[in-house]
């Protein structure tokens, strides 16, 4: 009886204490650059706590490059990646594990100069000029599309790679005439700082490719589905808050970063890249045509080679769908 009853109050104790809350799963997600402006929507979301409302510990972190981003996810090194379309695609034809689940925007690519040092009207104008870039990144990689498509030569300009870092500094300083970059990050900083900073997309010079977009391993997706409907859930919902309030968006960047960020480049960062979101309902969803010019444009010029279908490439089965 002393057993029973033993038993009795210690279930009844168990039904009665509150439940311990599960711990919310550990996320990495990694850039491919520095802090920018479209960087800055997840982070507002990581600060009003979207992610952690659907069960995610967020960890963002800075990166090198969409062809570095993409393999560190490749590689299990992060969960998800936030890298251009063409970088990716290049890797996984190369054998690299990685998926898109979100396609963002048009491409960002782009050329950059500065006016009065440098005229840059046609692709052409690339001829007898100093050209600098950073190795793996998807401006870099992309590059000889826009040089096949306009009848340009390697040998009719002269090419350098500087760091991710570097390449403001390198065209600010005059040490090339010509930077590849992305419209929504290097124009806006060299303007605040006083440069007469232009532009051409990749798309303006015959390149009309995908931008940046989120991937992830294969095997998570399969293996943990959940996980990724709640990632891009809280993704999607993190977006248009930016879009209904950028400001909060520029300060929680400037609030999240390690090093001091100017307001005024985030702003402008974020209200360039704005302009350059593909408009895809839901926000994220990946147009099968799209993805499928961006690959022909890619066999055409680049010399990348596949057999598999499109599909291979990216998945639109977490945008629509709610955790």
């Amino acid at each position: 009886m002393i057993k029973r009853r033993t038993f009795l109050a210690s279930a009844a104790a168990t039904l009665a204490a509150p439940a311990i809350a599960q711990a919310p799963d550990r996320v990495s997600f990694r850039f491919n650059w520095s802090w920018i402006g479209n960087y800055s929507p997840p982070i507002l979301g990581l600060q009003r706590g979207y992610y952690r409302d659907v069960g995610i510990d967020l960890r963002p972190d800075q990166g090198k490059g969409s062809g570095v981003t993409v393999r560190q996810v490749g590689s299990k090194g992060d969960m998800f990646a936030w890298a251009d379309t063409s970088a990716l695609l290049l890797a996984a034809a190369q054998g690299v594990p990685v998926k898109q689940i979100m396609t963002m925007a048009i491409s960002t690519l782009a050329v950059v100069w500065i006016e009065g040092r440098t005229k840059f009207e046609t692709a052409r104008d690339v001829v007898g000029k100093k050209v600098c870039g950073t190795a793996g990144d998807g401006a870099t990689q992309l590059w000889p599309a826009v040089l096949a498509a306009n009848g340009i030569k390697s040998t009719d300009y002269e090419m350098f790679n500087v760091d991710s870092t570097a390449g403001v500094a390198a065209l600010r300083e005059g040490r090339c005439d010509i930077l590849l970059g992305s419209a929504a990050d290097q124009p806006v900083s060299l303007q605040n700082a006083g440069f007469a900073a232009k532009y051409k997309t990749y798309r303006d010079l015959g390149v009309p490719t995908l931008g940046s977009g989120i991937s992830a391993h294969p095997d998570l997706i399969r293996d943990n589905p959940g996980l990724v409907r709640r990632f891009v859930q809280a993704t999607q919902r993190s977006w248009q808050a930016a879009i209904d309030d950028p400001e909060a968006s520029v300060q929680a960047l400037v609030k999240h970063a390690e090093t001091p960020l100017d307001p005024k480049v985030v702003r402008g960062n974020l209200a360039v890249f704005t302009t350059l979101l593909t408009g895809t309902k839901p926000l994220g969803l990946t147009d099968p045509a799209a993805m499928e010019k961006n690959i022909a444009l890619l066999k055409e010029y680049t010399g990348f080679k596949t057999d598999l279908p499109a599909t291979h490439f990216y998945t639109n089965d977490f945008v629509g769908q709610s955790a």
